[in-house]
C-alpha cells in the first residue's frame, strides 16, 4: 500500500531531466543550480545528466538533486561509435524514466538530444547561455520546432538567436544573496594607491591583456595612482603564458599581483577598491550582481549582456569594449571622483539587486518549464521584478 502511494506521488510531480554538457562550475551551471534549488518540490522532481568525473555533481548530491553520469566528458572527440554508444544509453535512461520536459542546459547538444526527444515524443527546453550557443542553434532551423522555448539570458544573446519569435524567451537571471558584503580590509587615503581587481578565469577573452596594457601605459605616463589584482586562473597554459609575456614586455610586474583561484570571494571583494570588467562578450553580466551585493564599484566594458545590464540599471562606470584609451579616461575619472562613484554605485546596488529578485525569477522559470512540458510553444520575457511580457 505505500509503495503505492509513493509511486503515485512521483508520478504526480512534473518529471524534469536536464542534460547538463559540460558539469563545470561555471556561469551557467551555478544559475542551473538556483533554478533546481529554488523549484518546488512538490509540484517539481528533477534529475540532471552528467558527464562522468564532473565538480557539479558533488554540488547537485548536495542538494539532494539525482544526477547521473551517462556522458563521457570528452564527447566531442568520441568516434562515432562511442557518441553512438552513449547517446543510446541516454535514450534508454529516458525510454525507461518518461520523463516529462528534456530541459537542455546549454545549446551546444541540442542536435544529438533532440533526435532522442523526437524518437521518444519528449517535449524540449533549451536554455541559450552563450554567444557561440546562440550562433549554433540558429544553424539548426529544422530542429527548432520540436522546442517549445529558447530561454535566452539578455536580449543581447537574444538577438543572436535566429529561432521563431513565439519560441523565443529572454529572462534575466534572479541574483541569489552569497553573503559578499564584508567589513572592508582598510579604509584608503587619497595618497594610497587605488586597487583595482579582475575577477574570474586569467585569459583574453576576458580583457586581462587590456588591463596589462593599460598598466604599462600608466607607467610610461609615470602615474602611480593604481596596482592591479588577477583573482582567478587560466585554465590553459598557453593563456597563461600569454598574459605573463605582455607582462613582462610592459614591465609591470610589481604592479600586477595574480592571486590565483581563491575560495572566499566576499574576503577578495572586500580588499578592492574598485573591480574592473573588461570581457567585451558576458552573455548576462552575473559578476555585476556579485559586486553589487559585495559594494565595490564597477568600470566595466560596454558589451554584450554586461553592458546591456549596466545600462538598463544604470550601474557602473562604463567604458568602450577593447579600448585601451577610454579604459584609462575612465579609470582616472573613477579615482579623481571615487567618493561619489562608490556613492553612486551603492545606491544603483540597491536598485540592481531588488530587480532581480530570486522567488519572481524562480515562479517565471516554473511557469516556462510547466508550459514547455505541455509541448507548447512559449514566449516570456522577464527583465526583473514587475517587467514580465508574454
Amino acid at each position: 500500500m505505500n509503495i503505492g502511494k509513493e509511486q503515485r506521488e512521483f508520478r504526480d510531480k512534473l518529471q524534469v531531466s536536464v542534460v547538463e554538457p559540460s558539469g563545470n562550475l561555471y556561469g551557467s551551471e551555478l544559475a542551473l543550480l538556483d533554478i533546481l534549488e529554488g523549484l518546488n518540490s512538490a509540484v517539481f522532481r528533477s534529475e540532471v545528466i552528467l558527464p562522468y568525473g564532473t565538480p557539479f555533481a558533488a554540488k547537485l548530491s548536495k542538494l539532494g538533486v539525482a544526477n547521473l553520469c551517462l556522458l563521457p566528458p570528452d564527447m566531442l572527440h568520441r568516434s562515432k561509435v562511442s557518441k553512438a554508444w552513449n547517446y543510446l544509453r541516454l535514450a534508454w535512461h529516458w525510454r525507461c524514466a518518461k520523463p516529462d520536459l528534456v530541459y537542455i542546459n546549454q545549446g551546444g547538444i541540442l542536435r544529438p538530444v533532440s533526435g532522442i526527444a523526437r524518437w521518444l515524443k519528449l517535449p524540449m527546453l533549451c536554455q541559450v547561455q552563450t554567444a557561440e550557443d546562440a550562433h549554433w542553434i540558429s544553424s539548426l532551423p529544422s530542429i527548432h520546432a520540436q522546442v517549445s522555448t529558447f530561454v535566452c539570458n539578455s536580449n543581447f544573446i537574444a538577438q543572436l538567436t535566429r529561432v521563431p519569435v513565439g519560441r523565443l524567451s529572454t529572462i534575466y537571471q534572479g541574483y541569489k544573496f552569497k553573503g559578499l558584503q564584508r567589513p572592508r580590509h582598510r579604509t584608503r587615503t587619497p595618497s594610497e594607491p587605488i586597487v583595482v581587481g579582475l575577477l574570474g578565469r586569467v585569459c583574453r577573452g576576458k580583457g586581462h591583456d587590456l588591463v596589462v596594457e593599460a598598466a604599462g601605459r600608466l607607467r610610461r605616463l609615470g602615474v602611480n595612482r593604481f596596482r592591479f589584482r588577477f583573482i582567478g586562473n587560466a585554465t590553459e597554459p598557453e593563456e597563461q603564458r600569454l598574459i605573463d609575456g605582455l607582462v613582462a614586455q610592459h614591465g609591470v610586474r610589481d604592479l600586477i599581483e595574480f592571486r590565483g583561484f581563491r575560495e572566499d570571494i566576499g574576503a577578495e571583494l572586500a580588499a578592492l577598491d574598485l573591480l574592473a570588467i573588461p570581457s567585451v562578450a558576458e552573455p548576462f553580466g552575473r559578476i555585476l550582481c556579485e559586486a553589487a551585493e559585495a559594494q565595490v564599484p564597477v568600470l566595466l566594458a560596454d558589451s554584450g549582456g554586461l553592458g546591456e545590464l549596466s545600462r538598463r540599471f544604470d550601474i557602473g562606470v562604463r567604458f568602450e569594449a577593447k579600448q585601451v584609451e577610454d579604459f584609462l579616461r575612465q579609470l582616472l575619472v573613477v579615482a579623481d571622483n571615487y567618493d561619489e562613484v562608490r556613492r553612486c554605485f551603492l545606491a544603483s546596488a540597491e536598485r540592481l539587486l531588488g530587480a532581480l529578485d530570486l522567488r519572481e525569477y524562480i515562479g517565471v522559470m516554473s511557469q516556462l518549464i510547466t508550459q514547455a512540458a505541455a509541448s507548447r510553444a512559449v514566449s516570456l520575457e522577464w527583465l526583473g521584478k514587475g517587467v514580465s511580457r508574454t
